[in-house]
């Protein structure tokens, strides 16, 4: 036979897929299967270098090997003339099919074929007769000449037979689109936004990559540093498999970046290219326009074009003008950046003033005007814009030139009066506020509007300092807004009122005053901060309740809508986050409370609400506590009651502290335990703070619970009538506040109290106990309840349902974050196809518990049954295959 395929070995080379590499991550969200149930054939893969465009090929020629398709694979060049390019495809498909098709006698029809054309109908008519479901692959497909693309490939396109789909690559739609390639036929593209990883793939990444010294935090921080860039996180990973140092994460990893983008990007530039990259690390905003108007030449549009085209150092949206370098690109570009001459920075940042000034950028335009030397502009601008900056939840900004000023400069700006103090209202100097309240409501001229917005000031500032009794004195001032305030004003005024009702113990009134929110006219008065609030302060409620499941159904779409229109790091989705978080862990879903906290707590520290704090560190301590991290779980509650001691704020304190009694008892200290508790009682009864009233059965309530926890601890028979006059106090609290979860720990106390005794109606208060957790879905509970009825007390003093000893969980070596050691050994014997009664046996429990572990380890393993659950778990290392 006389076939050119026998005589290029340059096509057999490009018929070969690479291997897929390092710390690439197999997302669902991306799998071929999914992207299918479009009802398209075609898909194509765009993004510039670093995206991760052919691993993704290559996880879907996996995917289709693993369901039985043929998968053909073909590297395009520039040397892919149409004919050339069919053969190519011929190449692939003998390469990959066995004997199915692509014989010799289609060889030597081939070989006969001077059209592109008719090559490409005859290749089409082999992979029709095959009858397999099959995927043609094709990666870097830009490198195509021209007449390849709109000739052949287009060709393809447009007569895909039924068995047939393609997926190709490009690092830009440019050519593709000049080709006809996606305009005359229905392509599902996948993007540079659905390439960058999310938080939790990096999370899941990083997790694999470094087992028991993975640390949530610190992988938050290289995930915003490298904006989920898939190469970024690629090299972190090589940075980490060769060093392993966790100290060392962060530099090492940042090190490798930065070495690609000067190695391998910026010094690979052409001078032109180079020249515009270094000024535009003077820019966080980034414009074709932009660049043609400070570098004074139409034609640097062009450059900037083509420098985002085929690097990753410049970002921009699908359908978007605007770009921004990658984080360490500019830091990498701005060493350079400092030694340009200033006069030409100077210059530089006049030009973009003035152009940021034109298209209505105010912030923009007022830094590089303070950059350019003009300080009495730049704070023009920044007047004008403070609002602005307010309504769209950027406190951060108004903030950062506010500290830039004097206290009588301050004087000389009074725009800026109502946005700084918003800003500082809403954080940990909420102190600093008041002078500039009582600026806006002495001023001269001050109309009844701005003296409602500056008590509505104070209102929040002393929500923030966790100071209700001022709350209430203060919207008794204002118990409607003024009628000439401004409407955005209107849902602050109602998140307060219904946060306070909370406090008072009334979260069904609540939820009905901040629901009133979405009756007010939206487009006058929507704001992502105050909007954000009122989720809040419903999901608050439901978690006052004990009602996680009702929760997290309201906090979870917030929170994703937080995110989408503010930030990840914003205060507002950090407290939504910190209030999902708990959600979560009653739910037993530890490890995704642990990502939703992870590179947030100093956030919540510096600009969250008192109960997202508590909620936040309470919900660390107990993970850590669950996984036999006391050290860990004592040194956060611990934290939590010095921040209560520094800022004040009573109720911190109490809590810390009623939980360290509960830590130590349920571990036996009963000693400790009862001294922590005798303070507690000192600490609340001696009223060393200020106490509001509205406190006053919170506090109570959580000091006669930690009372009753310590005296079970001591195991002291003649101290039981103590316990149960302890619970039974705190359950008449907890019921008159409608906190149900605490009503259920405190039957549950006074139930054990009861079976110590010998008290013939301790089963019946138990039962009761459990009837309403269960009503109430206190999985967390539940399931807690459920595994210490199976074990054997190790201290006969703190046995039983209350204090029976915790189970350390025993991680795994492989996937520690994501398993507990119970479920990774239900996950082996699922492994070895054991039934759940097999398990059940195997492992000495009930046959509900492991129904319980199986459900957990699919919802883990995003699993929809036992094979797919095994499947998932080897393709991850956490079993043998």
């Amino acid at each position: 036979m006389n076939s050119p395929l026998n005589h290029d070995a340059s096509l057999a080379l490009k018929s070969m897929p690479p291997r897929v590499v390092r710390g690439f991550l197999d997302r669902e969200r991306l799998r071929l299967s999914r992207l299918e149930l479009g009802g398209m054939q075609a898909y194509a893969v765009i993004a510039p270098t670093g995206f991760g465009k052919t691993a993704q090929l290559v996880q879907w020629r996996r995917e289709a090997l693993a369901r039985g398709a043929l998968a053909f694979w073909m590297t395009a060049d520039v040397h892919d003339e149409p004919l050339r390019f069919v053969h190519g495809l011929a190449q692939a498909a003998m390469v990959a099919n066995g004997k199915r098709g692509f014989g010799e006698a289609f060889q030597q029809r081939l070989a006969a074929c001077v059209d592109a054309q008719d090559a490409a109908t005859l290749w089409l008519a082999e992979v029709a007769s095959i009858a397999t479901d099959t995927v043609l692959l094709i990666d870097d497909v830009e490198h195509l000449p021209a007449a390849s693309r709109s000739g052949v490939l287009t060709y393809l396109l447009g007569n895909l037979p039924p068995n047939l789909s393609l997926a190709v690559a490009a690092r830009s739609s440019a050519a593709l689109q000049a080709s006809g390639v996606l305009s005359r036929a229905r392509v599902n593209r996948v993007t540079v936004a659905e390439l960058r990883f999310r938080l939790d793939e990096t999370l899941a990444v990083l997790s694999s990559a470094l087992g028991v010294k993975f640390n949530a935090d610190a992988a938050v921080r290289l995930h915003e540093l490298t904006e989920g860039w898939p190469l970024g996180i690629q090299l972190a990973v090589g940075a980490l498999t060769r060093g392993g140092d966790l100290e060392g994460l962060l530099a090492a990893a940042s090190s490798d970046i930065r070495g690609h983008f000067v190695d391998a990007v910026i010094e690979r530039q052409s001078p032109n290219a180079t020249h515009l990259l270094i000024r535009l690390a003077r820019f966080r905003q980034i414009h074709p326009d932009l660049c043609s108007h400070v570098m004074g030449d139409a034609a640097f549009a062009d450059v900037l074009m083509g420098l985002h085209l085929d690097t990753p150092l410049l970002m921009r949206a699908d359908g978007e003008s605007w770009m921004s370098l990658h984080p360490l690109a500019r830091e990498v570009l701005s060493d350079r950046l400092r030694d340009l001459p200033a006069a030409e920075l100077a210059a530089l940042s006049r030009r973009a003033s003035d152009w940021y000034a034109q298209n209505d950028l105010l912030e923009e335009a007022a830094e590089h005007a303070f950059l350019a030397g003009d300080a009495s502009t730049a704070m023009a601008l920044m007047e004008k814009s403070s609002k602005r900056l307010t309504v769209q939840g950027r406190s951060a900004s108004v903030l950062a030139w506010y500290d830039r000023l004097s206290n009588e400069e301050v004087g000389y700006h009074p725009a800026l009066w109502a946005p700084a103090a918003w800003a500082l209202a809403m954080s940990d100097r909420h102190q600093e506020a008041e002078p500039l309240m009582h600026r806006i409501s002495t001023r001269s001229g001050v109309t009844d509007g701005e003296r409602f917005e500056a008590g509505l000031i104070g209102i929040v500032s002393s929500s923030f300092s966790d100071r209700v009794d001022r709350v209430a004195e203060q919207l008794a001032d204002w118990p409607e807004p003024s009628p000439d305030a401004a409407p955005g004003l209107a849902p602050i005024h109602l998140d307060a009122r219904a946060h306070l009702l909370l406090l008072q113990g009334c979260p069904d009134a609540a939820r009905i005053v901040a629901s009133r929110i979405g009756q007010l006219d939206l487009v006058q008065v929507y704001s992502p901060v105050s909007f954000g609030f009122a989720a809040f302060v419903i999901g608050l409620s439901h978690l006052w309740e004990g009602r996680a499941l009702l929760a997290e159904e309201g906090l979870r779409p917030a929170l994703a809508r937080a995110e989408e229109r503010l930030r990840r790091s914003h205060p507002i989705p950090c407290m939504l986050a910190a209030l999902l978080a708990q959600a979560c862990w009653e739910g037993g879903r530890d490890t995704e409370a642990v990502a939703l906290l992870a590179g947030r707590i100093d956030v919540l520290e510096r600009f969250g609400m008192p109960d997202t704090v508590m909620a936040a560190h309470l919900t660390l301590a107990r993970i850590s506590e669950q996984e036999g991290r006391q050290s860990h779980a004592l040194s956060q509650l611990e934290r939590l009651r010095a921040i209560g001691r520094a800022r004040g704020m009573i109720r911190l304190q109490v809590l810390a502290q009623a939980e360290l009694v509960r830590l130590h008892a349920r571990h036996g200290r009963s000693e400790i335990a009862l001294l922590l508790s005798a303070e507690l009682d000192t600490l609340i009864r001696g009223r060393r703070l200020p106490t509001p009233a509205d406190f006053v059965p919170w506090l109570e309530l959580h000091a006669e619970m930690a009372r009753a926890q310590a005296l079970l601890a001591a195991d002291n028979s003649t101290r039981l009538p103590e316990v149960l006059q302890s619970a039974e106090s705190a359950a008449s609290l907890a019921l008159a506040m409608k906190r149900n979860g605490d009503l259920v720990s405190a039957r549950l106390l006074r139930a054990e109290a009861l079976r110590r005794s010998g008290a013939a109606d301790s089963r019946t208060v138990l039962n009761e106990a459990l009837s309403l957790a269960q009503a109430e879905g206190m999985l967390r509970l539940l399931r807690e309840q459920g595994a210490r009825a199976e074990q054997t007390p190790v201290q006969p003093g703190l046995s039983g349902v209350s204090f029976g000893e915790p189970r350390t969980d025993v991680r795994s070596t492989r996937g520690p974050s994501l398993l507990t050691g119970k479920e990774h050994e239900v996950l082996q014997l699922l492994n070895r196809n054991l039934s759940n009664k097999e398990i059940a046996l195997a492992l000495d429990v009930g046959e509900q518990t492991i129904k319980w572990h199986v459900k957990n380890v699919f919802h883990k393993l995003n699993a929809a049954n036992r094979k797919h659950a095994v499947a998932r778990a080897r393709m991850l290392g956490l079993v043998e295959g």
